[in-house]
């Protein structure tokens, strides 16, 4: 028992994570994503992103996860086929003291005012938004960019067979073994667009999907297996609405931890339909994996979205509007349950 307390606090003395259920976790830099998957990032597991269609949403997911690195002192790894890691560190949003607040809210007295009916006035109050309370993780301005001076410029960028070697060499260092208790810290990969067409273009131009599918499989699997017994996270977007084979995908996902997926209202029906009036798009969690526990994670909730004001990236449940305005099917409705009445 004495061995087992030891180790607990150890691992709990890394900056920036939490233990639970013997593992340390760390933030996302975005509460409510922290609080829809479990209560953070795993260390020693693959946490994946599948990308919007243009892709600019999961790059705000990856700001978050760097900044948060970056507050905490963690050590990061940053690689990319698409931008220059050099740029992305550029943009990265600043902490604040205080969450960002850029929705206009109902004053509190008019709240106060509306009378509730008496049937559902004992029920306890619908949080739409989650993880506001938590003081597990940072809150972050995206209008706001962190200065360069704080930026610790420790990154690489490479393809995958190099990219692959360069994280064994990092992952083999001593302040990265979870079993190291003197002094350890956690290291932050960030690996953008994985799978796109730029990180095959550069090796072979007349390489196949068989080849680019084994080749990309073999890569996530290598990966998990470098991230085992150590404090490191990986956190991948990866386009898979750019490939071809759904089996692909499938077969990712399952060499993969934790997985989300964002689907965007941008060019697609929903953007004008008033429905979606105050999202920006859905948010689905596609796997949820039970970390050192015998059942996973369970989600208040599957209907998800999300909304990116100026300041703020916040995922929600889907509150669809009541129906307040007579439609034609409801009038309809109306003339055929009036009875008919014979004249004489």
């Amino acid at each position: 028992m004495s061995s087992f307390y030891k180790t607990v606090d150890s691992r709990a003395s890394i900056n920036g994570s939490k233990l639970k259920n013997n593992l340390p976790y760390v933030s996302s830099g975005i509460p409510s994503l922290d609080h829809v998957i479990g209560g953070g990032l795993p260390t020693s597991a693959i946490f994946a992103v599948e990308e919007d269609v243009l892709g600019n949403y999961s790059r705000v997911l990856s700001k978050y996860f760097l900044s948060e690195g970056i507050v905490c002192k963690h050590d990061l790894f940053i690689a990319s086929a698409d931008d220059d890691p050099h740029e992305i560190v550029k943009e990265l949003p600043q902490p604040c003291t205080v969450p960002p607040e850029d929705d206009v809210s109902m004053p509190t007295q008019d709240v106060n005012k509306m009378k509730i009916a008496w049937r559902y006035e004992g029920l306890n109050q619908v949080e739409s938004s989650f993880g506001s309370n938590t003081n597990f993780g940072h809150h972050f301005d995206l209008s706001r960019h962190l200065d360069p001076e704080t930026i610790n410029n420790s990154f690489r960028n490479d393809m995958y067979f190099k990219l692959l070697s360069n994280l064994k060499g990092l992952l083999s260092k001593e302040e990265y073994k979870i079993s190291n208790k003197d002094k350890s810290n956690v290291l932050r990969i960030n690996i953008q667009s994985l799978g796109s067409p730029i990180w095959t273009s550069q090796e072979c131009e007349e390489e196949d999907d068989y080849h680019f599918g084994q080749d990309l499989l073999k890569f996530v699997y290598c990966l998990r297996v470098l991230l085992r017994g150590t404090t490191a996270v990986a956190f991948l977007t990866i386009p898979t609405h750019l490939f071809d084979s759904e089996a692909l995908t499938k077969r990712l996902l399952y060499s993969i931890d934790n997985a989300v997926r964002i689907e965007s209202f941008a060019g697609s029906s929903k953007e004008t339909n008033p429905v979606y009036k105050d999202y920006q798009g859905l948010f689905h969690l596609t796997k949820l994996t039970s970390v050192h526990s015998i059942t996973p994670f369970v989600p208040p909730s599957l209907d998800l979205a999300f909304k990116l004001r100026r300041k703020k990236f916040n995922i929600e449940k889907l509150h669809l509007p009541p129906e307040l305005e007579e439609t034609s099917e409801r009038e309809q409705d109306d003339i055929t349950a009036t009875p008919k009445v014979a004249c004489k």
